[in-house]
């Protein structure tokens, strides 16, 4: 039946039926695990970087990854001629973007007028040899790569024949309706390129900046305290980038260059000093560490160690007035409840030990819906023209908020001399709260 011709008067006659849903190319089996893939979508858009100059390529990335997801819902609908074209779109927009990315700044603002401006624009193939040349560690993870070209190209030909619809096999009218086998051979063609286009798009990624591979680095470990890109999952690697790929990735000399000036440049701190740096989770645990660590913290971030530290067991979280909300695992989780007018709302009713649920109520907050009570209790503490409001599981002492109180009033002068950069942030440890506090943990 797939020698079959246009000549073929059987052929010819079934033509006449040909007004049916794209759904029936969908076989009954789930042979895509469009979640899987859909999470390799976010995973990419989750590599925005900080890094790169305008145009943003971080707006090419996330119009690659939309085309990917537009991709899913089309294959899952049946129009999979148009899902193998979207997926060909996400890798040349991702590389448009990667090479503006990489292009200096007068050639790049007269190739993105041209791009703009919908002028005659260079072809995929173009603009890859384009980047090639403009591109000196681009051209590097070429040559230790080669299949990297190889790989785009192969891709493209194999897409190309459902988008162009050559052969049977790409009609949705194809003599004879569809096999379920031919319906099943699509999807995996189509798992397979989508897969490789990831790949590809990711590979683009790593062309501006090695952040998503850097971060997971042993060397750069616990160095990052402030970073608007994730590492790329193991799994996300393993099915995506390939191990091989990241194997020869981290032994080039662009990827050794990131190391070796983020390693100078970031002092790699203990880990649990990094949790608070990164994640704002302060682990009373370890709180000796991070307070040995104290002045590599940001000013806000040091002060809800200490104001942790100093209230102990009893502390759920600290906010600091529109800056800060840090979490501890000394009491139970907090609600999750942060309002940036926080200090306002407590200080009308006291300021001290005001009930969280009163706060809420006084702020029209509805917590109506919330899986667990609000039953804390917040007491706010004024530093120079912030506050500091200690979220708590039980009420503090009276001993307690002059100790909150006296803290508050050392770190006020101390607080308006760092901002202005008059003192260093190693001052802190030479406060007497803070040798109060090293004496009693």
């Amino acid at each position: 039946m797939d020698n079959m011709n246009f000549n073929d008067q059987d052929v010819n006659g079934k033509l006449f039926s040909w007004r049916y849903h794209p759904q029936r190319y969908i076989t009954k089996e789930n042979v895509l695990d469009y979640y899987q893939l859909y999470s390799y979508v976010d995973e990419l858009a989750d590599s925005i970087s900080g890094m790169v100059e305008t145009p943003s390529f971080n707006q090419f990335l996330l119009e690659s990854c939309q085309l990917l997801a537009n991709s899913l819902d089309l294959i899952h609908q049946g129009y999979f001629d148009a899902a193998f074209y979207s997926v060909r779109q996400a890798g040349e927009v991702i590389l448009i973007g990667a090479l503006f990315t990489n292009l200096d700044n007068a050639e790049r603002e007269a190739k993105y007028k041209k791009w703009a401006s919908l002028e005659s624009f260079p072809s995929f193939s173009k603009l890859s040899g384009m980047l090639r040349e403009a591109d000196s560690e681009y051209r590097e993870l070429l040559e230790q790569m080669p299949e990297i070209d190889e790989l785009i190209s192969k891709l493209n030909r194999r897409a190309n024949k459902y988008i162009h619809k050559q052969g049977h096999e790409s009609f949705y009218t194809k003599p004879y309706g569809m096999a379920p086998e031919s319906a099943g051979r699509i999807h995996e063609d189509f798992a397979e390129y989508f897969k490789a286009a990831v790949k590809v798009c990711a590979i683009f990624r790593l062309a501006a900046d090695p952040f998503p591979i850097l971060r997971s680095d042993p060397e750069c470990e616990y160095r990052f305290p402030d970073c608007i890109t994730p590492e790329f999952s193991q799994s996300f690697i393993e099915e995506c980038l390939g191990n091989e790929f990241v194997k020869h990735y981290i032994e080039i000399d662009y990827y050794r260059n990131w190391v070796n000036a983020i390693k100078s440049t970031f002092p790699q701190l203990k880990e649990a000093t990094y949790n608070v740096s990164n994640l704002h989770y302060i682990d009373l645990s370890n709180i000796e560490d991070t307070l040995d660590e104290l002045d590599k913290l940001t000013l806000y971030e040091a002060t809800a160690v200490l104001f942790t530290a100093l209230f102990s067991e009893k502390v759920i979280a600290i906010h600091i007035t529109g800056m800060l909300d840090a979490f501890s695992n000394s009491a139970r989780l907090s609600n999750g409840l942060y309002l940036s007018d926080m200090s306002d709302y407590a200080e009308q009713l006291g300021g001290v030990n005001v009930p969280l649920a009163d706060i809420c109520r006084l702020a029209s907050f509805d917590t109506s819906h919330e899986f667990s009570p609000v039953s804390s209790f917040i007491t706010s503490f004024p530093i120079a023209s912030d506050y500091v409001c200690v979220e708590t599981d039980t009420l503090l002492d009276d001993n307690e908020v002059v100790l909150g109180q006296k803290a508050a009033e050392e770190l006020d002068w101390l607080w308006s001399r760092i901002k202005t950069g008059q003192c260093a942030m190693s001052e802190l440890k030479e406060t007497a709260l803070y040798k109060w506090i090293k004496q009693n943990v």
